[in-house]
Parts: C-alpha cells; structure tokens; sequence
C-alpha cells in the first residue's frame, strides 16, 4: 500500500510520541527510488553514509577523495562494520545534530543529501533483508497458561522465513489463511558475532531493540508438528519502525508493551513477564549457533493472543493493527 505524504506526516508524529528525548533512531527508508539507512532525528532523518562523508568533509578537513565506506549505506552494512562503523557513526551524529538547527548548515546537508525532511521519506521496516530471524515461542508465563502449555525448561526456538514488512504496509491474508493470530513482541538485533557468549556479556551482543509483529496462521502452524510454514507466510512478520540503540534501553525486562486492534485493546503486559530474558536467549542460543550481525531475534508474545480468546478473535480485512512497546515507539499496520 502506497502512502501519501500526508498520511507519513501524521503517521511520523505518531510513531514520535512514545520515544524518549536522544534516542537514537536508525531506520531504512526510501526517496527517489533509492533506499538508504537514516536515523530520525526531530523532523528529519539524516542519511548516515552522506552525513559521514559530510562529516570527513567539512569536521575533519578530509580530501575529496576520503573513502566513505566505513558508514555504509545500508543498515544491514552498517552492523556488519562491527565497533568501527558504529563509533563512526556516533561521532557523525553527535557532529550533525546540532547543525539540524542552523539554517545556513542545514542547508549545506540537505544540498549534500545527507539530511532529509521526514514527511518525504517513506519509512521502512529497519533491515529489509536480515541475515535471519530467529523467534522464541512460550516466553511469557501468563501466555504458557492461557495456552494451556508447561513451563519450558529451555527457550523454544523456531525460525520465520518470511521477509518482514515496515510501518504502514499491509499484512496480507491469504484465502487459505482461515486463522490469522497477532503476536506483539519485543525484537532484537545482534550487533556482532556471537559464539559461546555468557548471560553476564550476552547484552554487549545487542545492536538495538525494535517492535515485532510475529503474525501467525493458527491453521497451518496447528495441523503438524513443525512451525515453520504457519509463521512464515507473506508479509506475517511486521518490524519497526526503528532499531533503536542498546544504550537507549536501560532494561529490556522492564518495558510496557501493547497490542491495539481499532479501539480493543488486546494485548497489554510487561516483559518482566517472560521465562526467559533477552540475556538467556543469547546464551543458550550461542552454544549452538553462531550470531551474526544483524540477526533478528524476537522474544515471545505475552497473553491476550486471539487463540486464547473466549470466542477466539482473528484479524480480519478492512483492520488496523497497533502495537506499542515502551521507548520503541508505534508499529501500525493496515490489514488486507
């Protein structure tokens, strides 16, 4: 679906009310046919690989021939660029923000290309095309118990094929999806390459933290043994609108987090509910399987899903789906 630029006005002020103030916001987003990863900043996104070469340029003086590629242009390339990438590009946003409010050099950055308005700019689901995601069932107690299901003894990992979808695209259902279920999750990235980590370091591993929607056909993950294809169909998997750093999060385990459908609020808990932490989750899982960077990984929905419901309540053509989690901001999704 198509957003005008009115629409990605109001929805940009919407997506803004829940953050808190110096967050930083990295997102991917396209203009002009080009897609390009940003971070959001008041009214604008600055363009991270343009603002760093803005930066060598006008801060410290270097030639025209200096090499930019340490700040790529995608935001898959930025986590891949490991600790160097990212101090590069904290030191590029620390030098650019406070020119967003000089008319003379917000000029020269918006010539440059290395800053945009946000109302002109659609905003993308953060990493397009991650290098995976992997997602956790059963993670919240009370979810286990209206589920009718025990306590697991370990995280219960699965994997979502699809590739995700950003703010204001449609979730598509499919006609032989009779069941589609909603799942807001707390969803995280991995920043570098994770082997054998322990719980204690596991946090240092996390880029960001970003909304999920882990959209479920209840009937097709339900008539075999195996996940995979009921938590994979096209477009069931919504992500964003921004992969907010780790340092923004002072605790993963202490975050409100909301499901809205229309005027029906569905979902509503805290991740202090789950079995096992954003910590635990990376530990276990790195005695196994090698971590790469970006690598997202959601953690589990808590209760209120439309499988439990007493009748049970699925989405429906004609919806909107909401979901809020406490310093992320708002995932908004059209349903078709």
């Amino acid at each position: 679906m198509r957003i005008g630029s009115g629409a990605i006005t109001w929805l940009a002020l919407l997506l803004l009310q829940s953050l808190p103030a110096g967050a930083t916001k990295l997102v991917t987003y396209s203009i002009y046919n080009e897609v390009r990863a940003g971070a959001v900043e008041g009214d604008f996104v600055i363009d991270l690989n343009r603002a760093y070469a803005f930066y060598l340029f006008n801060s410290l003086k270097a030639g025209p021939r200096a090499s930019d590629d340490l700040v790529p242009a995608d935001l898959l390339g930025v986590l891949e660029g490991g600790d160097a990438t990212l101090e590069a590009l904290h030191k590029t946003l620390s030098y650019t923000r406070p020119l967003l409010s000089q008319p003379d050099e917000l000029d020269r950055l918006v010539t440059a290309g290395a800053v945009r308005n946000l109302k002109n700019v659609k905003l993308l689901t953060p990493l397009p095309r991650p290098h995976r995601i992997l997602a956790i069932g059963l993670n919240y107690r009370k979810h286990a118990e209206e589920s009718g299901q025990k306590i697991p003894v370990a995280p219960e990992v699965f994997s979502k094929e699809c590739l995700p979808i950003g703010p204001g695209e449609a979730i598509r259902i499919p006609k032989t999806v009779k069941q589609p279920d909603y799942e807001a999750e707390l969803a995280f990235v991995i920043g570098k390459t994770a082997r054998d980590v322990s719980r204690e370091k596991a946090l240092e591993y996390v880029a960001g933290y970003m909304i999920f929607n882990d959209v479920t056909a209840r009937d097709i993950q339900r008539r075999g043994s195996q996940w995979v294809l009921g938590k994979s169909v096209d477009t069931f998997a919504a992500a964003g609108p921004y992969l907010v750093l780790r340092d923004e999060i002072a605790d993963p385990q202490k975050l409100e987090l909301k499901t809205i459908v229309g005027q029906e609020v569905l979902q509503q808990a805290n991740t202090s509910d789950m079995i096992f932490s954003v910590a635990d989750i990376i530990a276990d899982i790195t005695q196994f399987l090698t971590l790469q960077p970006g690598t997202i990984i959601t953690t589990g929905t808590p209760s209120g899903v439309g499988s439990s419901r007493k009748p049970q309540r699925w989405l429906h053509p004609g919806e909107r789906i909401r979901l809020e989690i406490q310093g992320l901001g708002v995932l908004e999704n059209p349903i078709e």
